[in-house]
């Protein structure tokens, strides 16, 4: 959180302690109440406490002219306040550190400026904020985007070969969880050092591109000797530990060539990122360039559904909520319904699970999970029912502080009690931070929630899972209830599954079901619930 000190001092400066010139009670508490404001809303504030006291004292130290008058002041506070609003709604959500630190530092910097009586400075100061970055002193996204504009026009010019190197710091979240978003800070600040030390003699430009990646742009120089560099500065900084930190640093980085990549920024920027997502999902701590000759390549698949995602949650009807029943075979009864997104694009659906790993790759996840869920309480509260609501989280957004109180405010706007809904927990993730997932666990079930572990069978943490938390169901692995008809093997270790439930009170679920026959099979070992193309599709309708 920011320093108290700090906040004083701030609060001091705008006061006019420094001129003697104290403003009157009303004033002052409100401006006491914005700095809360900003100090609550902003979670993650402390990550750039060195570049808002930068901007304050640039304020303080240029500007020394009288405090404005109280009016002047009254509009400053409730611009200011109009800001916090606005990044409140807009961007708290995206959890995108370079989004709130140029905020913030904009907003900072202006306060600074404008409470000391200057006005026209302040848009240039903050005109040199928006085009470097105060963390590291590396070129902002904006000024890099157009600078590689203007290399790529000269390389097209001159016939000059352009490299676009793209670095992301890996698990920098898990770092900033972990240690704290100074030790975060020190590491971005330790990689932003070595990409200078690598790329600047060769004349690159250098730029920190996002909350955990930075970009780089080459002129003139041969493929094999930028790789040959970028492989040097992965190794570098893989010997690296901040601060005498006990853990290392490693970058996931990709590469893009003009003309080899495409012959628009947006394109080599697409072949870079998709690049650097390849090296991620090899094992991260790697350097990779995108084979544009092997038929399909990465690059035109994940560009695309990268597009279609970002459509989908920019539109009121690109994310769809389908709904499956969930039957207990013994009374015939539906007791809840599963819901699973669906992407509407150009008139087509796609089931959303085939875009989730990408979709938490380039974070955004949480938005389709959230735009899902409030059209499907919607759905929910037009049917006189009491159904469960399934829902799918990611680990990714179980990590979030906030997941368990925005659930809660959607339950309750929707007027639905908090036992109807099922949290169920995937496993596309290996699990980071127990800790974090266990808090989770325990903030759900206080909340009244429901926790079930979804593809039970599937990975050696689902048994984790049993140990660490209070499941209310458990649903079993798809694969072995469709084979448990014709496998004696998948029918011995359905059986053996079911009645390790039971004897921990778990109810257990079975997914894929899809025969009479194994609906018999599963009533004998007490597997009740299923879930299944036996009982019913997905659909986008709630079936009473």
């Amino acid at each position: 959180m920011l320093s108290k000190n700090f906040l004083a001092e701030l609060l001091g400066i705008i006061q006019g302690k420094y001129e003697g010139t104290p403003l009157n009670p009303e004033l002052s508490s409100n401006l006491r109440v914005l700095l809360e404001k900003i100090h609550q809303s902003v979670r993650d504030i402390s990550c750039f406490l060195d570049a808002c006291q930068q901007a304050v004292d640039i304020g303080r130290l240029l500007y020394t002219q009288e405090i404005p008058n109280e009016q002047v002041l009254r509009e400053l506070i409730a611009l200011a306040d109009t800001f916090i609003n606005d990044y409140i709604r807009t961007h708290r959500s995206l959890g995108n550190g370079q989004d709130i630190k140029d905020l913030l530092v904009g907003a900072m910097l202006e306060l600074g400026c404008v409470s000391l009586g200057y006005h026209d400075e302040a848009l240039k100061m903050l005109k040199i904020f928006s085009e470097t970055d105060p963390l590291t002193g590396l070129l902002s996204r904006e000024h890099f985007q157009r600078e590689l504009d203007t290399a790529l026009e000269y390389a097209k010019h001159h016939k000059e070969n352009l490299i676009l190197i793209w670095a992301d710091v890996d698990d920098l979240k898990v770092i900033n969880d972990l240690y704290g978003y100074a030790v975060g800070d020190a590491v971005l600040r330790v990689v932003a050092e070595v990409l200078k030390e690598v790329f600047a003699p060769v004349g690159s430009i250098l730029a920190r591109t996002g909350s955990n990646s930075f970009g780089v742009i080459v002129l003139g120089r041969d493929t094999p000797e930028i790789l040959s560099m970028a492989e040097s500065f992965r190794q570098i900084v893989e010997q690296q530990r901040p601060i005498e930190e006990e853990f290392g640093v490693t970058v996931s980085i990709g590469i893009s060539c003009y003309p080899l990549h495409g012959t628009a920024a947006n394109d080599l920027l697409a072949a870079a990122e998709m690049a650097t997502l390849k090296a991620k999902r090899l094992g991260k701590n790697r350097t990779v360039i995108l084979d544009v000759n092997a038929g399909t390549t990465d690059l035109t698949l994940l560009h695309e559904k990268s597009l279609i995602l970002r459509e989908a949650i920019q539109k009121p009807e690109g994310v769809i909520p389908y709904f499956q029943p969930i039957v207990d075979i013994e009374t015939g009864n539906i007791i809840g319904y599963e819901v699973l997104a669906r992407i509407q694009y150009q008139g087509r659906i796609f089931p959303a699970a085939a875009f989730a790993e990408l979709a938490e790759d380039i974070n955004i996840i949480h938005s389709l999970t959230e735009r899902c869920l409030e059209k499907a309480l919607w759905k929910v509260t037009q049917t006189d029912t009491e159904y469960l609501i399934f829902v799918n989280f990611a680990l990714q957004e179980v990590e979030r502080e906030d997941l368990v109180p925005k659930l809660l405010s959607l339950l309750k706007s929707h007027k639905i009690r908090p036992d109807r809904l099922v949290a169920e927990l995937t496993e596309r993730q290996a699990i980071r931070d127990v800790s974090r997932v266990h808090i989770f666990a325990t903030h759900l079930q206080n909340a009244g929630m429901r926790l079930a572990l979804d593809d039970f069978g599937s990975g050696f943490s689902s048994f984790l899972y049993l140990r660490q938390f209070d499941c209310y169901f458990v649903k079993i692995e798809g694969s072995l209830i469709r084979d448990i008809t014709r496998s004696a093997r998948c029918k011995l270790i359905v059986e053996h599954i079911a009645a390790l439930l039971r004897s921990l009170a778990i109810e257990p679920i079975a997914e894929w079901v899809e025969t009479g026959e194994a609906c018999n099979i599963l009533k004998r070992f007490g597997v009740n619930l299923c879930q299944g193309y036996y009982f019913g599709k997905p659909s986008p309708e709630i079936i009473c």
